[in-house]
């Protein structure tokens, strides 16, 4: 169980670091069965993930083994936080997790404050979205993980497309 304190922890040393980012309050319809809402009525929920780029261009993304909640849809690295981790601390734990990679010059780009339901249970949640650069181009796919693919445009069926196409933008017009 995350310490009382924990969500003001994380957010003022992702604001230490990277200055203010935009917050973006959003609600999220889930299927009853997702297991996000086991976490129903308990403390907020840190998760972090991002795009992942080579430095020309390409961003690195995932999919998952197909019993995931995210069927097949592509998906950045990322995932829940572990007790104590930071946002920058959890990207990184994750993104070597799912495709074996370090990921360098980081940029926090936004963070979602989340509520899923499916209308009658909520889980609230944030979302710390960045962006960062691969130290090497060769990623392995880690447990639960199906396959790992580089693309030069952003997939339509990337889960939470839209959250992501000015990030994208940005990086090719060479701002990260």
């Amino acid at each position: 169980m995350p310490r009382v304190g924990a969500c003001k922890d994380r957010l003022a040393d992702a604001i230490e670091r990277f200055g203010r980012m935009p917050i973006v309050k959003r609600t999220i319809t889930v299927h009853p069965a997702d297991p996000a809402l086991r976490r129903a009525g308990e403390a907020p929920y840190w998760a972090a993930g991002g795009l992942v780029h080579d430095g020309h261009g390409r961003v690195l993304l995932i999919r998952h083994a197909g019993s995931s909640r995210w069927g097949d849809a592509w998906v950045t690295p990322g995932g829940r936080l572990e007790d104590g981790e930071s946002t920058v601390d959890g990207f990184r734990r994750e993104t070597l997790e799912e495709v074996g990679l370090e990921v360098v010059d980081l940029a926090l780009t936004r963070i979602f404050n989340e509520a899923l339901t499916d209308g009658a249970r909520v889980c609230h949640g944030y979302f710390a979205q960045f962006i960062g650069r691969a130290t090497v181009s060769a990623p392995v796919p880690g447990p639960g993980v199906r396959e790992v693919r580089w693309f030069e445009a952003l997939p339509e069926d990337l889960a939470f497309r839209e959250d992501y196409v000015d990030d994208f933008r940005r990086l090719l017009d060479g701002k990260f």
